[in-house]
């Protein structure tokens, strides 16, 4: 019994190691070729220049770069990347597993024009396929997108038709900024900076993805461009910081701070005389209009006391008060 345990036991792991090792394989070697080649690139490996002659072995981490030529990549899933002149993309990370779900693919376009076409092979679930740009991610929930980055990072992205000129599906282009969703044939969005929202979404008319190159960038869209300007525009009327308050408008001066309390008082604080209040007693005038009137009616005591006049003690000046 315990040779027999011993034996079940190494044989699933044989099986397990049997399993794994197309997955292992398949991204240590080759996951994808050349299929199309036209004027001047190369394929950066190592740091080392491999010519992109068609069916060039495309392995993990190789930089696709194109000068003044064209090159067509095709994956083992029937996945296409396509790069237009002066374009450059890292092969990032492409894993294929017998589970799809497991599969992934990561791919950064970091300059010029390049056309993605997720797989019709279905090995990589398309949910765990990342494209970004320097300024934006990219989700894959459709099949067919083109983006263009210029020397600044700046990124147009547009979800192409499908063969019979319905939407290919749906991307999501996300950044610090924000999130904007593709869902239409030739719907497009601009990403200028990694903090700066996606522009919302627009339609392009009268294009085709032959005519989709790095001139949209020096020359976007009139539809881009337009969208462009009206969002700057609302971001200008919404930003209300230091600069955009004009201080020579200032008249608070012309308001009448108690307008609006006067109607609930009984008087106003100008009603207020703080003059009209007698702090100190003149007791010089006091004594003075005591002696005048000291034939009048004063006490017999008093008159005594004034025949020879002589300093009011503080007593007596009381006594008068009272």
């Amino acid at each position: 019994m315990l040779l027999y345990r011993l034996i079940s036991k190494i044989l699933q792991t044989t099986l397990s190691i049997i399993l794994l090792l197309p997955s292992f394989a398949i991204a240590d070697e080759g996951i994808g070729s050349i299929v199309e080649s036209t004027g001047i690139g190369q394929i950066l490996r190592n740091q080392e220049s491999v010519s992109m002659n068609v069916d060039t072995e495309i392995v993990l981490n190789d930089v696709a770069e194109t000068g003044k030529g064209r090159m067509l990549i095709e994956f083992l899933d029937k996945a296409q990347l396509a790069l237009k002149e002066h374009s450059e993309v890292l092969i990032d990370e492409v894993y294929y597993d017998a589970d799809p779900s497991l599969s992934k693919m990561t791919m950064k376009f970091t300059m010029g024009t390049a056309r993605f076409a997720s797989g019709r092979l279905g090995l990589v679930n398309k949910a765990n396929i990342d494209i970004s740009t320097p300024t934006a991610s990219i989700a894959i929930r459709g099949t067919d997108f083109t983006t263009t980055v210029d020397e600044l990072g700046r990124s147009l992205v547009i979800l192409l038709p499908d063969e019979y000129g319905n939407p290919s599906g749906e991307i999501e282009i996300e950044n610090l900024g924000g999130t904007v969703t593709l869902t239409e044939a030739y719907q497009a969005t601009m990403v200028s900076s990694l903090d700066t929202p996606p522009t919302r979404a627009v339609k392009l008319t009268g294009i085709t993805p032959a005519v989709i190159d790095n001139m949209f960038i020096v020359a976007p869209p009139p539809e881009v461009s337009d969208r462009i300007q009206e969002e700057l525009a609302d971001d200008q009327n919404d930003d209300q910081g230091l600069l955009d308050i004009d201080f020579l408008e200032f008249n608070e001066l012309e308001k009448d701070a108690l307008e609006e309390s006067e109607a609930e008082l009984d008087f106003s604080e100008l009603d207020i005389d703080e003059l009209d209040v007698e702090y100190l007693v003149d007791v010089l005038d006091i004594i003075d209009s005591t002696m005048r009137a000291s034939q009048t009616g004063v006490p017999q005591e008093i008159k005594t006391t004034c025949k020879k006049p002589k300093p009011f003690t503080l007593e007596e000046i009381k006594k008068i008060l009272n």
